[in-house]
């Protein structure tokens, strides 16, 4: 791994972890993650998940989402196995028979080895953790990148409510009360996956500087090839438009077409309207959003930010 050397786990950083245990036997700790993709859920990190997998230097957990860091305060949670090092680093390496799958598709479709550089993890709820626990990540590695990604607050509410009220269950949408929907729509981890701008500069307070990419969703759709080469490039790994697979603009873990009905677009727009204030005065993005709205993903610092967001202003005001 290129980034090994740097990976290294102080007798400091061991004594200030709050949540993380450490056993005095561990796998490899340069295991440890190089990149996060932590969501929120519904907007395109499946996809960015799938494209990344193939690339001949990227190594990514098995499974895709572990849990890991958004359970450790909540032991009791079904979903919390463990709040162990060890257990989260034994994710981060090959089962043979991957190992001989990717191998093999690397020689044949790239004609070169699978040589990992960087290893990743995609759990989309880690979006909107709790600072300290960020400042646990960040202490077992300063040097982690992350991705996040954004959808229109709106849309991602409703897809993210069929997902879990309908398809999950095995039911159409139309089989769906209003009031699961509603009791859905109001429930804390929902409102906090909409607060986009509160989660990333909350991860961007503990990350060093530029190593936060944020993903527009829309760009999935309008650019998808020269979007995947953004991120190759954030992770510092080729760059090859040859790893850009091609069914990159086919859809992966859909929910089925449909629009949000009136009466639940009027609730998420109120419901919401603080947080899609945020993102048009913060970044000037709104929805419905064009592609010659001239918005694109981009690496967050403050000051990019505001620099977009003045630009954005702009052109939409005509100047």
């Amino acid at each position: 791994m290129r980034k090994a050397e740097l990976k290294q786990l102080t007798k400091e950083a061991r004594a200030s972890l709050r949540y993380v245990k450490v056993p005095e036997r561990l796998p490899p700790f340069e295991w440890f993650p190089d990149f996060l993709i932590v969501g929120p859920q519904r907007t395109g990190t499946t996809w960015l998940h799938d494209h990344l997998r193939f690339h001949p230097q990227v190594l990514l957990s098995q499974p895709k989402e572990l849990f890991f860091f958004n359970r450790l305060k909540e032991p009791t949670h079904p979903k919390f196995q463990s709040d162990s090092l060890a257990w989260y680093l034994e994710h981060f390496q090959d089962s043979w028979p991957w190992w001989l799958y990717k191998s093999a598709f690397c020689l044949w479709h790239y004609h070169e080895r699978y040589k990992p550089m960087v290893r990743g993890e995609a759990t989309a709820s880690y979006a909107t953790l709790d600072e300290d626990v960020i400042a646990d990540i960040v202490r077992l590695n300063p040097a982690v990148k992350v991705i996040m990604m954004v959808r229109d607050p709106v849309e991602r509410a409703w897809s993210h409510a069929k997902k879990d009220l309908a398809r999950n269950r095995g039911r159409s949408p139309r089989e769906v009360s209003d009031e699961e929907f509603v009791t859905f729509f109001h429930h804390p981890y929902q409102r906090q996956c909409a607060q986009y701008v509160r989660n990333m500069e909350r991860w961007a307070r503990y990350l060093q500087r530029g190593h936060l990419f944020v993903g527009l969703f829309d760009d999935i759709a309008w650019r998808p090839e020269e979007f995947l080469l953004e991120v190759m490039r954030f992770l510092e790994v080729r760059a090859d438009p040859k790893y850009v697979r091609r069914d990159v603009r086919a859809p992966v873990n859909p929910t089925g077409v449909s629009q949000v009905p009136e009466r639940f677009r009027a609730l998420l727009e109120e419901l919401l309207a603080e947080d899609i204030a945020a993102l048009r005065e913060r970044l000037g993005w709104s929805w419905p959003m064009h592609r010659e709205s001239g918005a694109r993903s981009f690496v967050f610092d403050a000051g990019t930010a505001a620099e977009i967001a003045t630009q954005r202003h702009s052109q939409a005001g005509g100047v």
